[in-house]
């Protein structure tokens, strides 16, 4: 055997030793590939979208949204402290979108929880300035009101009737009717300016890889004192849960081909 194997030895000394693993796979390397399909992507109608909140009795304030991604702390006016999940938000990048996504904006949408109570929410989209920012540019700017949900619950109605001590009434709101179709378009398919040559349709407004975004919602500029949210007190009768509202950029979602 000894002769056998020093007949070989000096012949195959140069060749790599092969694993099991490596048998019918002579180019394997111990390592994955990229599974990112190079120069392609995929597109699909989601929005991406974060949280704004103010708890009960307490004075609202001017946030910034799209400022830290899932996982991040946060923490509501008068609230505690949290980190946020999927329901919060789905940026996974603070201020901005990982590569190599891209987002065609094509609507700002405010979603108010529906157990606001009416007078918060009457309160908070009436005076509530809206901005959209991208790479500190102002794209859009509006009171919330103009930004309305185009979703969740409705409520129209009013009482006179005294409650028994302790009583209270319950309600369902939105910003707007809530309806799929009650969104603030940012698209025009023909824009025209009289004198102007014929203009390229707008689309939406881009919003690249890594490039900063933001949303500022600010309620404090009114001229007068910013509003106190309605307190969890049953003598309300409309109890208060504080604001606790989702800002919604609808559009097309460029994302990598796995």
């Amino acid at each position: 055997m000894s002769r056998f194997s020093s007949r070989y030895e000096k012949r195959y000394a140069h060749l790599p030793v092969m694993e099991e693993k490596e048998v019918g796979r002579p180019k394997y390397v111990g390592f994955r590939k990229n599974p990112i399909v190079a120069g392609q992507l995929e597109y699909l109608v989601q929005p991406i979208y974060d949280f704004y909140g103010v708890a009960v009795a307490n004075v609202v304030t001017k946030q910034q949204l799209f400022a830290t991604a899932i996982g991040s702390a946060y923490t509501p006016t008068g609230g505690a402290a949290f980190n946020k999940t999927l329901y919060h938000t789905n940026l996974v990048q603070n201020g901005m979108l990982d590569a190599p996504k891209k987002f065609l904006v094509k609507a700002p949408a405010t979603v108010l929880r529906s157990d606001t109570a009416s007078v918060d929410l009457n309160a908070f989209i009436g005076t509530t300035l809206f901005q959209l920012f991208i790479s500190g540019k102002d794209y859009w700017t509006s009171l919330v009101s103009k930004t309305p949900a185009g979703a969740g619950g409705f409520f129209a109605g009013f009482s006179t009737q005294t409650l028994a001590a302790g009583g209270t009434v319950s309600a369902t709101s939105s910003n707007g009717w809530p309806s799929a179709e009650n969104f603030q378009n940012l698209t025009d398919p023909m824009p025209q300016i009289p004198g102007l040559d014929p203009m390229e349709p707008i689309l939406g407004q881009l919003i690249e890889q890594n490039q900063n975004f933001a949303v500022i919602l600010d309620p404090t500029i009114t001229g007068v004192a910013a509003f106190t949210t309605a307190a969890a007190s049953p003598a309300t009768q409309l109890p208060g849960a504080g604001i606790n509202a989702h800002v919604y950029l609808e559009g097309i979602l460029a994302r990598a081909i796995l």
